[in-house]
């Protein structure tokens, strides 16, 4: 290509030097046609750039550019460098609905009861504790009633059924076996309690599909803490340039950045899919 349009610049430049230079000898020799040719001269100053443009345009066209050796190193290189293998998915809100309200408005309780037991469990500092896993079970469930000692029946009621709170989206085990069958390892990182681990275990049946990860409760860290993303990927020799984090959580993603790794909200599978497809996860 570059030696094409080095022969049409030399044949444009020779043509317009020949028309110049005769153009010259004409007026020096007296003949009555050199104003002519002098205005012909400036018409093709104007019209062999513009008709040799318009035939490396067709040329180019008829000839698509082909990568040169170094351009194709680099964009192998490229590839290498980021080519996404490792998907690291949040639970709560991307794998499983998390319904804890349903779960209280099923037990029948009024909106007062409803309130005070969501105030006492499931809003409270205690149940992120829960998730850090430094409190038992027993004495998670203590300090969820010392939050309100009034309604101990309904908060010792609720938490037997916190299992209820998990159903599995009907995308999950399709997406994860897709991710598997297409090579990519898949990892969980979520803020998760022991207690509600063990009872939606049967709802938590896919991650038998997955090839590790964390449950915050497991070893006593929270995202959006720098350790816990730091932790997964040291134990399971993640490189964060090769993974993309999916969390419902802006502070949660957000981190996971800082930490190195790629990372999208998840707000829908669709988006999400969407999203990986620009990481060129198919």
């Amino acid at each position: 290509m570059k030696n094409i349009k080095r022969i049409a610049a030399l044949t444009g430049v020779v043509l317009l030097v020949g028309m110049y230079v005769m153009t010259l000898l004409f007026a020096l020799s007296g003949r009555p046609d050199a104003s002519s040719l002098l205005m012909a001269s400036l018409y093709a100053t104007v019209i062999i750039p513009v008709l040799l443009y318009a035939f490396m345009l067709v040329y180019k066209w008829q000839h698509p550019k082909e990568a040169t050796a170094c351009q194709k190193k680099n964009q192998e290189s490229y590839k290498e460098v980021y080519q996404i293998d490792t998907i690291i998915f949040d639970i709560g809100k991307v794998l499983v609905n998390y319904g804890w309200l349903d779960v209280l408005q099923n037990l029948g309780y009024d909106e007062d009861t409803i309130e005070a037991v969501s105030q006492a469990v499931f809003l409270n500092e205690d149940w992120v504790e829960g998730d850090r896993g430094v409190l038992s079970e027993g004495e998670l469930l203590q300090a969820f009633i010392e939050n309100n000692p009034a309604y101990e029946p309904q908060i010792r009621e609720t938490f037997q059924n916190l299992g209820k709170t998990v159903h599995t989206y009907s995308y999950t085990e399709k997406w994860l076996d897709a991710l598997k069958n297409k090579g990519y390892r898949v990892y969980i990182l979520s803020n998760f309690s022991e207690p509600l681990y063990k009872q939606a275990k049967d709802e938590l049946s896919f991650l038998s599909k997955v090839d590790g990860g964390y449950m915050s409760y497991q070893i006593k860290l929270l995202k959006p803490d720098p350790a816990i993303y730091q932790r997964l990927i040291k134990d399971f020799s993640i490189v964060p340039e090769h993974a993309v984090f999916l969390d419902d959580l802006l502070e949660n993603v957000a981190e996971a950045r800082a930490q190195g790794l790629n990372a999208i909200h998840f707000t829908s599978r669709r988006e999400a899919v969407a999203q990986l497809r620009e990481f060129g996860v198919r």
